[in-house]
């Protein structure tokens, strides 16, 4: 192997490491955006509204409750009865394993519910660091196009001072000038907006450098919308509920109750104490649901239906929306180069007649910024690629 060649594949490797460590810190500055941006909305929320702490009971349906009774005679022949008892609501086998899958359940639902949260969050912030990077990137060629202009107002200037190009050439620049000036306030007030939105998430002052997030796959595109939080999250609460109206029609919920029973009788002559135990059970020997429950759950079932069904399109129409615009974009990619390279031919051959007259120089000038404009619009075009693919991750519920 030649040393020409060694080196070349040290560079590469070199290059692609290099890569890696960038796109890991990257994902890891976004990472920490949205945790600062979670850790901040805990803190808001936990400040207005404070959290009921709640359990429930492994094998009870309610609070055991106690019983006492005194029965005397009425003709003072000094004889009565005492009763004490307690009483225990056990669950029945079968309503202590479906609390079991409840309780599974609402942990699963909790889950995707701080995802659908982290994804929210992570909208926002997506939208502030792109609009943010739209605008450095607006601003850095309304910068270079003032430069040129600059460069090119010194030079006429000189000439029209000189008497040898008439005064209007220098005036079409210092219009062009203002122009600048115009957009590049919008920019700055677009800029500071998007700013002012990811202090408000974070509560960092310096948006991150490097915000691309086109290493991180798409997956199988469409397929993976099934894994979307609230896609999830809806089948979830479906479920959920379903469990409950089967564990209400099988009489789970009815509990088996224990009594704990200590008795007294005194008569003449006698003083009799007694202990015992009781048990009572629902008897299932249908449904133990009303017509009325059942006629609630089936109204609040067809809902749930209809809530997944319309998510399910919103997510694909959402989804299949950015594929066209992804293609669009592409498409507006190849023809704003082809047609950047054609501003370019044509300028340069306006330049060389441009002295001749004034309109000659007119129609140059305006050329020639459309060959600025076009770049702009080149340079915006390849970070909207950029932000389309953080919007396409963002569809399929990934959060940063």
């Amino acid at each position: 192997m030649s040393v020409s060649s060694s080196c070349i594949k040290l560079c590469l490797l070199t290059s692609l490491v290099g890569s890696s460590f960038l796109c890991l810190a990257a994902e890891a500055e976004l990472s920490q955006a949205l945790s600062s941006s979670q850790a901040r909305l805990a803190h808001i929320t936990s400040s207005n509204t404070q959290a009921a702490n709640l359990t429930s009971s492994t094998w009870l349906t309610g609070l055991p409750s106690i019983s006492l009774s005194h029965l005397g005679s009425l003709d003072n022949s000094n004889s009565y009865e005492q009763e004490l008892s307690v009483n225990l609501p056990f669950k029945s086998p079968a309503l202590h394993s479906s609390d079991k899958q409840i309780k599974q359940l609402a942990e699963q639902i909790h889950q995707q519910q701080t995802a659908l949260q982290g994804l929210y969050l992570s909208g926002l912030l997506r939208q502030s660091l792109w609009e943010y990077r739209q605008s450095e990137v607006k601003l850095s060629q309304l910068e270079r196009k003032q430069q040129l202009l600059d460069k090119l107002h010194r030079q006429q200037k000189q000439l029209t001072d000189a008497g040898e190009l008439p005064l209007a050439n220098t005036l079409l620049l210092e219009r062009e000038s203002v122009d600048i000036a115009l957009s590049r306030a919008d920019i700055l007030q677009q800029q500071a907006q998007s700013l002012a939105l990811y202090q408000q998430l974070t509560g960092q002052e310096r948006m991150p450098s490097a915000i691309e997030e086109t290493d991180r796959s798409l997956g199988k595109g469409a397929e993976a919308l099934a894994q979307h939080p609230l896609w999830q999250l809806l089948k979830l609460q479906q479920q959920q509920h379903l469990l409950l109206i089967q564990t209400q029609q099988a009489g789970e919920r009815d509990p088996w109750t224990v009594s704990l029973t200590a008795k007294n009788t005194a008569d003449t002559g006698v003083d009799d104490q007694q202990l015992g135990i009781a048990v009572s059970a629902p008897l299932t020997l249908g449904s133990g649901l009303s017509q009325s429950d059942l006629s609630q759950w089936q109204q609040a079932n067809t809902e749930q239906s209809l809530n997944l069904d319309r998510s399910a399109l919103e997510l694909k129409n959402q989804w299949d929306q950015l594929v066209r615009q992804q293609a669009n974009l592409v498409e507006q990619q190849r023809l704003l180069t082809q047609a950047l390279a054609l501003s370019r031919t044509i300028t340069e051959e306006l330049a060389k007649v441009k002295d001749q007259d004034q309109v000659s120089y007119e129609v140059w000038l305006r050329r020639y910024m459309e060959a600025l404009d076009t770049e702009s619009r080149l340079a915006l075009n390849h970070v909207s690629l950029q932000q389309l693919h953080s919007q396409q991750l963002q569809a399929l519920g990934i959060s940063l």
